[in-house]
């Protein structure tokens, strides 16, 4: 068996609340918390440096503590039902993101659907994965400003005590 009935509870109440996830739906609007940029390439060629290295800190940081509690077959599961679960949705969703901001700038927002896609389904994972460590951490963040139909992006600032930018 791969998870006790506790963690299995975890999971199932976690997938339920991302399939809820209204995706990209308030994409462009203000924010008094965060910085918001208009355009997927205005947030990777500006802060897309900045973005890969404290992804890849924070990513480190929970790889290492899941592993020390978790299998990797645990963390593989994970990854691999976050995908299913929410794949299809969000990848929809970001195509009419990309219509709509291509509509509204006239600027072409595609080609990297799939990465984005990554990034996101990744960041949902670790997510799930804080949760079943019970840690509230730079990923439940990211999942929280999700949540609210904005795209956790880039980083501005020395990680920690910089900030999310958000589309």
């Amino acid at each position: 068996m791969l998870w006790n009935s506790v963690q299995q509870t975890i999971i199932d109440r976690f997938i339920q609340e991302i399939k809820t996830i209204p995706w990209f739906k308030k994409v462009g609007e203000p924010s008094e918390k965060y910085w918001v940029v208009d355009t997927i390439w205005e947030a990777c060629d500006t802060h897309g440096q900045q973005m890969l290295q404290v992804w890849g800190e924070t990513t480190a940081q929970i790889e290492q503590k899941a592993l020390s509690r978790l299998s990797e077959a645990q963390v593989d599961a994970i990854f691999e039902t976050v995908s299913l679960s929410i794949g299809n949705e969000v990848y929809e969703a970001l195509c009419d993101l990309e219509d709509r901001i291509g509509q509204e700038t006239g600027e072409d927002q595609s080609g990297i659907e799939e990465e984005i896609l990554d990034f996101i389904k990744r960041d949902t994972a670790w997510a799930c994965i804080e949760r079943l460590l019970g840690e509230t951490g730079f990923f439940t963040r990211i999942l929280e400003i999700n949540r609210s139909g904005h795209w956790a992006c880039s980083w501005v600032g020395k990680y920690p005590q910089g900030n999310f930018i958000i589309m």
